[in-house]
């Protein structure tokens, strides 16, 4: 079959304007700059001035820009770009600002489960502002940096206190931290993975994939460990194995918790609400006295 051909013929009016159009091209600083990285004669600006101007428009959106709140691209923190490899073609770019703000959260890709507020993906307790923390906190910071600085450590801590005093922010810290030196981490919340572990009661492979995962994990914060419903289920079928696999292990684990060893015993030791099974709740305690150190943050609430 033979190859059919469209040409269109500009008309004068069109050709002046398109000479126009190329005069300030030639002069437009996006221009120059790309000119110069890319090598190209004037006919080539030419005979792509449409897309040449297309991608000047873009750019100038971008000048001056402030970050992504101020963005004024149609994908926020993306533009259009052109790229010159035999062919021209415009290709979708990252802008600077989105660049610098995925490598923020690089690290995310370490964690099996994240049941946490984003924001603490950017917790770094290096940049911790101390100026006007109490004496009390600053020493529960160096207690982290210590165990933070010796790799050989396979013992966690248990931070405790009262809601809000930043116990779950100090344990977002520490799992950043082993995160970004390239560890598999996990900051799972008790309650949820209990709820979560319930609903796969129909799904038994599912169920043992999901604990498995979370026992083998190079660190792993069980964050609010206590304040979930405390059954018999929860605490012989499913804490203890965990805790007990990870202690076989070695396996960095932190915890944070509303009590101390003493009080999370009594809470642990009512399996359904009714009989008291302190032996039960001693074999829960023993393994995370074995894992962890006992850490008080004291405080007033953080929230806001």
């Amino acid at each position: 079959m033979e190859k059919l051909e469209f040409q269109f013929t500009l008309t004068k009016q069109q050709e002046e304007a398109k000479r126009q159009r190329v005069e300030k091209l030639l002069k437009n600083p996006y221009m120059i700059q790309w000119r110069n990285q890319n090598l190209v004669d004037d006919a080539f600006i030419y005979a792509h001035s449409g897309l040449f101007q297309d991608y000047c428009d873009v750019m100038l959106k971008c000048e001056g820009c402030a970050g992504l709140s101020f963005c004024r691209q149609p994908m926020r923190g993306q533009r259009l770009e052109l790229r010159l490899d035999k062919v021209l073609q415009q290709e979708v770019c990252m802008c600077e600002y989105t660049l610098k703000e995925k490598n923020k959260y690089a690290h995310e890709k370490q964690y099996r489960y994240f049941d946490a507020l984003k924001e603490y993906l950017l917790v770094d307790v290096a940049k911790l502002d101390m100026r006007n923390e109490p004496e009390t906190y600053k020493d529960v910071v160096m207690q982290v940096i210590r165990v933070l600085m010796d790799e050989d450590n396979t013992k966690g801590l248990y931070f405790y206190g009262p809601p809000g005093v930043g116990k779950s922010y100090l344990a977002a810290g520490m799992t950043n931290y082993y995160a970004k030196k390239g560890r598999k981490v996990a900051f799972v919340n008790v309650a949820k993975l209990i709820a979560d572990l319930k609903m796969m009661f129909q799904d038994a492979q599912a169920m043992e994939q999901k604990l498995r995962g979370i026992q083998n994990i190079d660190v792993l914060v069980l964050d609010d460990i206590g304040g979930e419903s405390v059954t018999a289920w929860s605490r012989d079928d499913i804490l203890l194995p965990l805790l007990d696999a990870r202690m076989q292990k070695h396996k960095l684990t932190i915890f944070t918790s509303n009590y101390r060893f003493e009080e999370l015993k009594d809470k642990l030791a009512i399996g359904n609400g009714r009989v008291s099974e302190p032996i039960a709740a001693d074999r829960i305690l023993d393994r995370i006295q074995i894992l962890s150190c006992e850490v008080f943050v004291k405080g007033s609430s953080r929230r806001k």
